[in-house]
């Protein structure tokens, strides 16, 4: 082959190999997000401001494509309950009871962004986005257990977000997700007569669940590793 003809072979595999490389490319994410933790089970039916225990948490994120990341995640926050926080029920009243722990969630899945706000053809720089994966949480200050059981327990999050990019590489958003339990002691409570205590004193068959809201923010951190092509043996200007 003449030298001309190499040398242009030798370009045009190095412009196909950069542009292939850049395809390739990855943008990684590392943040932080703080916010707040609460719970429903035997001692609250539903969401009590009292109830409402500080939370946060450190996010790693790799986005696939324009719409698909993946996350790892380490959450962790004060989660409570007390009988006197909900309105006047003499079956709550009489028990009085209460919990406080620490709960130390670490939890791997999955984003899907609605909106294309990550290509440079995008018209906005914003998107909502669902999130769902698995994790396993530790409690930390459960005492005077009611029954035997691990303090450590898988959950399945599951929740919506909203992501705002204002500069190219830093993102902010705010996040709500719930952690669905196969797990009824969280409050430290689960038997009781679900028929004679209109669901206020225990219900074994209803598992109990927390939930985190946060405003988050990401650093996006672009990394491309291309290959080194050595020059053409043999090649002379």
């Amino acid at each position: 082959m003449k030298p001309q003809n190499s040398f242009i072979v030798w370009i045009l595999t190095v412009i196909m190999v950069t542009s292939a490389c850049q395809a390739r490319a990855q943008k990684n994410e590392i943040g932080f997000s703080l916010g707040a933790m609460y719970y429903t089970g035997d001692l609250a039916r539903n969401w009590v401001v009292s109830n409402t225990g500080f939370a946060g948490m450190v996010l790693l994120r790799t986005n696939l494509n324009d719409h698909i990341s993946l996350r790892a995640t380490y959450t962790g926050g004060n989660v409570k309950g007390n009988d006197r926080n909900k309105p006047v029920d003499p079956f709550a009243t009489a028990r009085a009871s209460s919990f406080s722990i620490f709960v130390s969630e670490f939890a791997g899945g999955f984003e899907y962004y609605f909106l294309d706000y990550k290509s440079k053809r995008a018209v906005v720089n914003w998107s909502p986005y669902f999130h769902g994966g698995i994790g396993v949480f530790g409690m930390i200050g459960q005492r005077d257990r009611n029954a035997t059981y691990s303090t450590v327990q898988l959950a399945v999050p599951l929740g919506i977000g909203f992501k705002y990019q204002p500069v190219k590489q830093w993102a902010v958003g705010i996040e709500f997700g719930a952690r669905i339990l196969f797990f009824d002691y969280l409050d430290n409570i689960s038997e009781g007569d679900v028929f004679n205590k209109n669901y206020q004193y225990g219900n074994k068959y209803d598992n109990d669940n927390y939930y985190y809201i946060g405003i988050t923010i990401t650093k996006i951190i672009y990394k491309v590793t291309c290959p080194t092509l050595p020059l053409k043996q043999g090649f002379r200007r």
